[in-house]
């Protein structure tokens, strides 16, 4: 029993398991509620409420006004079509076909599309009469402020501070990556093992990937700024372009990450001094990157000096690396160190605001 309880806890504290029960919970408050309250379709409420919990208060604050606005649509098209066509399944065809051009219109993407449709033919239903719309229309209204309600629990803050913290924890990652692959190289022989290498690349890959997604929430967040009280508009658009510069660089070090294994395939030794003025790049690239997130914290976006502090060590140990580079006798590592040397200047470009991240 103890070890069940363990597993539940676990579930409910992960984010999509955590939804799932919240969105449970939210049909059966509305049910609830609408079964005790005249007037009001407790079946369309449990309903209304399970599809509009999202993962933010403002994606079902969203969800909702599709919702009451697809009862609205719903209940206009459907007068107008059962009175033109009479009852049936023509009727019903054309009113969810005018809902999801309307809806195309509104803008409302395909899931607002497939929420006023579907609210449509709970509105048209087995009955159409103006009770029958009222008691529907009622139980869409519970159901969004229930779903508005329970969204409060899924994730705390506002979706642009969300997307901020996310955000600084994956060019936190990126820094450490690189602290590891520097560290590898001063301290190894000049060999690098190919599935260490494939490890930095997955890892690598994963922060990119990890980061993408994070800037469709901070694009949503930026959408949402026009409508919803709860997002500054200004501040969403500084944690997007934040969001882009991270993207930017973890792009980057996958680019890296790939020349380091195709490297190690080759089973080719980087020269000792080339090996170490490499790792002195990568420590200081990743100083860089660590003190642009640490700033992003509280001035999200805000660059740093081209010329001065990390970035301008970052340019100073890249000059010396330049002559190692240089003087190597093989063109495989010559071709490696170059490239490495290119993408660390690309790095600081983008933290210092030199190049554009969008």
């Amino acid at each position: 029993m103890t070890s069940l309880l363990i597993r539940l806890r676990a579930a409910v504290r992960h984010h999509d398991s955590r939804i799932a029960v919240l969105a449970a919970a939210a049909a059966a408050i509305a049910f609830g509620l609408g079964s005790l309250t005249p007037q009001v379709s407790a079946v369309v409420a449990a309903l209304t409420a399970l599809v509009s919990v999202r993962p933010t208060f403002h994606g079902s604050m969203q969800e909702g006004l599709r919702q009451v606005l697809g009862v609205a649509l719903g209940a206009a098209f459907a007068w107008a079509a059962l009175h033109v066509v009479g009852y049936s399944p023509v009727s019903l065809f054309l009113t969810v076909i005018v809902c999801f051009l309307v809806a195309h219109l509104l803008r409302l993407g395909h899931e607002g599309a497939v929420a006023v449709g579907m609210t449509v033919i709970l509105v048209v239903g087995p009955q159409f009469n103006s009770e029958a719309v009222e008691t529907r229309f009622l139980g869409v209204i519970v159901g969004s402020v229930v779903a508005l309600a329970v969204s409060f629990f899924t994730r705390p803050g506002t979706p642009h501070g969300r997307a901020l913290t996310d955000v600084v924890a994956q060019a936190d990652r990126t820094s450490e990556l690189l602290v590891t692959i520097a560290a590898t190289l001063h301290s190894g022989d000049g060999h690098i093992d190919v599935d260490t290498a494939r490890s930095w690349l997955s890892e690598a890959e994963h922060i990119l990937t990890t980061t993408v997604g994070i800037r469709h929430d901070a694009t949503d967040a930026v959408d949402g700024s026009r409508w919803s009280p709860l997002i500054a508009e200004d501040d969403a658009q500084a944690v997007l372009d934040q969001v882009c510069i991270t993207e930017g660089t973890a792009l980057t070090v996958v680019s890296m990450c790939r020349d380091l294994v195709a490297s190690a395939g080759l089973g080719l030794a980087i020269p000792a001094d080339m090996a170490s003025s490499l790792s002195d790049v990568l420590f200081a690239t990743a100083r860089a990157i660590s003190t642009q997130s640490d700033t992003a914290r509280t001035n999200p976006a805000e660059t740093l000096s081209q010329h001065t502090g990390p970035v301008g060590i970052v340019t100073a140990t890249r000059r010396e690396a330049v002559t190692h580079v240089r003087g190597a006798d093989d063109t495989t590592p010559l071709l490696l160190g170059g490239s490495l040397l290119r993408d660390s200047e690309k790095i600081t470009e983008l933290l210092s605001g030199h190049i554009s991240a969008s």
